[in-house]
This record gives C-alpha cells, structure tokens and sequence, in this order.
C-alpha cells in the first residue's frame, strides 16, 4: 500500500509536469524503491494471523502465571522440522554464469529443544523415519546428546510428546522441582496433568509473537548447523 502510494504522487508529480512520453523503466523504478527505502521482500511466517490484542492479553496474565516460579523453573519447549541434506540455494557467480540446480533434498527430522529462562537446555528430542539408521552403526544410542525415536513420517506425535512429557516430570521430581512449561497448542501436544511440571498452552496463533525459541533460538541452529554441514563437505 505504501509503494502505491508513493507511485501515485509521483505519476501525479509526472502529469503535473506534462511528461506525456515517460516511460518507468526497470532502472527508474529501481531509483525510486532506493529514494523511498523500499526494499523487495518474502511473505513468510505466520505473523500477519496474530491478534495484537490476544496478544497484549496474553503478556498481562503471564506476569501472575510466572510470579511463583522462579527463572530456573520456567522452561519452554518447541519442536521444528531440519532438511537435513538441503544445500543452500543461493552462491556467489558471475553475472553471465547460470547457476544451475537439482531439487532441494527433502531427508527430514524434527527435533524437540527444551531450555529454561535461566538457560538450562534439555537434550534434543529428534524423531527419524528409521529406529536404526545406518549412521549409528558401531554407536550407542543411549550415551549420544539426543533423544532419539521414530516413526514412518518423521513426525512428532501425541504418543511420543506425552512420553517425553512424562521423562521430563520424572526428572523434575527426583530434582525437588515444580517447574512450569509453555507449549503452543499443537494437536500432537496433549493435555495432561503431571506432578512436577504443570503446563501452559500459548494462545492460538501467537506462538510467533510470544513464544522464547521462536524468538531467534530455533534459527540460529539452523544456521549453526548449516555452517557446519557446509564446512563439513569441503574437508572431504
């Protein structure tokens, strides 16, 4: 709307002027998106859903939610999908050279982060297609940084969530903690009453405004990992 706005008062300036042979050329119409700081940019997310008020709502009630635990106690937990073979799509060429492509590898897992307030970090849940993939081969499982289990899909379901719901409260309670967990309202989150962990479920469609590892944490990973797979193939 703001770029419509600033053509239009300037095709007003442009008739004004009696200009009747111009012609807004792509080298015109970048000088004028460079004028006004206009930049060309993705659509994506999900922030355009969020309710400001809903919002605003949710930030009043969470003072009182959070008063009576302490910042060690307040943990949030999400999970998030990782093309774990996907090369990235964009290199620096010269400007006659094609950059020539194959499809975008579609291998997936998702992963389940966990981390306080305080910046306790759980390990990862990570969900696989296979229960025994081959890259474990000669590795114990049990002792790996990870949590790991499948299904055919690679997906998270209630079954898993509720089991690892379930570990996470029985951690809470050989420590002597009551903790407090926010998750957004997924339909693989159940709603179950545990001893030591009591959860909070965000409101619909806000978990990109308010939830902690949506704010920067999920993807710094992606990034970190990214760089790593990069500079892994290199060395080979």
């Amino acid at each position: 709307l703001y770029v419509r706005k600033q053509a239009l008062w300037c095709l007003a300036d442009i008739h004004t002027l009696k200009l009747s042979e111009f012609k807004a050329s792509t080298g015109w119409l970048n000088k004028f998106c460079k004028r006004h700081n206009i930049n060309f940019k993705t659509i994506c997310g999900e922030s355009a859903d969020v309710d400001e008020v809903t919002v605003e709502d949710w930030k009043t009630k969470l003072t009182a939610i959070i008063k009576e635990y302490d910042t060690k106690d307040i943990f949030n937990a999400d999970e998030t999908g990782l093309y774990y073979m996907a090369m990235p799509n964009k290199t620096f060429a010269l400007k006659n050279d094609k950059c020539a492509g194959k499809k975008s590898a579609k291998q997936r897992v998702t992963l389940l982060f966990c981390c306080s307030m305080h910046g306790e970090k759980e390990n990862p849940l990570v969900i696989g297609k296979s229960k025994n993939p081959r890259c474990f081969k000669g590795a114990h499982v049990d002792k790996l940084p990870i949590e790991w289990v499948s299904n055919k899909k690679a997906w998270m379901t209630t079954d898993i969530m509720t089991s690892w719901l379930k570990t996470f409260d029985t951690k809470m309670k050989r420590q002597g903690r009551k903790v407090l967990l926010f998750l957004d309202n997924a339909t693989s989150h159940p709603k179950i009453e545990l001893e030591n962990v009591r959860i909070i479920f965000f409101p619909p469609n806000t978990t990109s405004h308010c939830q902690p590892l949506d704010q920067g944490i999920i993807q710094n990973f992606k990034l970190k990992y990214r760089q790593f797979f990069i500079k892994r193939l290199l060395t080979f």
